[in-house]
């Protein structure tokens, strides 16, 4: 991509694709002799049929020897976009559009761009660049933009308009009034999934799931995970989304064991539980020692008590304007 500022207007940006122009492609047989015409008639332009874009119809201008009225457009030839429909009571549209020319050595389009968007209304009816291209540049077979005397132009036009989708991300809640409390019991010798009750903040049902990794030929408990979950992913609807910031503390009761998990995520319709990881890598739930008094049936019949407690709730929200 090149980019260069001409003597008269802002920064024009040149570069190439593969891909034809979306919206309308101009071609012109017998160049050279539409050139010699134009230049003995007066007649300096070229207006192309027309075609629609954004809503709006328009018209391929070319300046084949370049645009008289601007001095600086000698040895170039200049490319516009012509708006059709006259805007009416005060109205503008504004615009940000490409012209192209296929080098058809190449089989690719060179692009050309006003970086600037541009304001359309009833006291300004085209834009263009006036600088667009050299004339010796085009005429230069080895360039492929005119081959066989031929030639083909383009042009996309994109309207800039509508009312923005606008959403929120703000701070809904700094701290739930209390922690949310679950004990699971007999948790060494349990071997199925289990949920917690809900919990509510700011609206949204949560809760806490262990799941139980169980190794099918051992039968014993390999790497129980848990996880943080919104009970109903379904009310995010529409892309919504809620950033939690949560810490969660795993007690084993019989042991005196524990330890604080740190939760920061993103929740969404399709990622509405977070996996806060295997809860004996650290060691706090692993099969300690028994103490004197304690019988193998209360080893493996402890309790282990999670306590949740959301730290902030960051909530996007759609904002419609009246």
């Amino acid at each position: 991509m090149q980019a260069y500022t001409s003597q008269f207007e802002n920064p024009i940006v040149q570069s190439t694709r593969d891909k034809e122009p979306s919206h309308f492609i101009f071609e012109i047989e017998s160049f050279s002799s539409l050139q010699k015409s134009i230049a003995t008639t007066g007649t300096d332009r070229i207006e192309s049929s027309e075609f629609s874009a954004g809503g709006q119809r328009w018209a391929l201008v070319i300046y084949p020897n370049g645009n008289k009225k601007q001095e600086v457009s000698n040895g170039c030839i200049s490319l516009y976009l012509k708006m059709l429909d006259k805007p009416i009571g005060g109205q503008s549209v504004y615009t940000s559009f490409k012209f192209f020319i296929f080098d058809k050595i190449r089989e690719t389009y060179t692009i050309i761009q006003d970086v600037r968007e541009r304001k359309f209304d009833a006291g300004h009816l085209e834009w263009g660049v006036v600088q667009a291209l050299s004339i010796a540049d085009f005429n230069d077979r080895n360039k492929g933009w005119l081959v066989n005397d031929s030639c083909t132009f383009g042009a996309e036009v994109y309207v800039i308009g509508g009312t923005a989708a606008t959403s929120r991300l703000s701070l809904t809640t700094t701290r739930s009034s209390y922690p949310f409390r679950w004990q699971v019991h007999d948790f060494s010798s349990r071997t199925t999934d289990v949920d917690s009750s809900t919990f509510d903040i700011e609206g949204q049902p949560w809760k806490l799931h262990l799941h139980i990794g169980i190794d099918d030929k051992a039968g014993e408990v390999r790497s129980p995970s848990l996880y943080l979950c919104l009970d109903n992913g379904t009310n995010l609807i529409g892309g919504r989304k809620v950033l939690v910031h949560c810490e969660i503390v795993i007690k084993d009761e019989l042991f005196g064991n524990k330890d604080t998990k740190s939760v920061v995520y993103w929740f969404d319709s399709d990622n509405n539980c977070y996996n806060i990881g295997n809860i004996l890598e650290d060691g706090t739930l692993e099969n300690q020692p028994q103490h004197e008094g304690q019988t193998q049936t209360q080893t493996q019949d402890r309790t282990v008590t999670f306590e949740a407690t959301i730290k902030k709730v960051f909530s996007c929200s759609d904002i419609f304007e009246d």
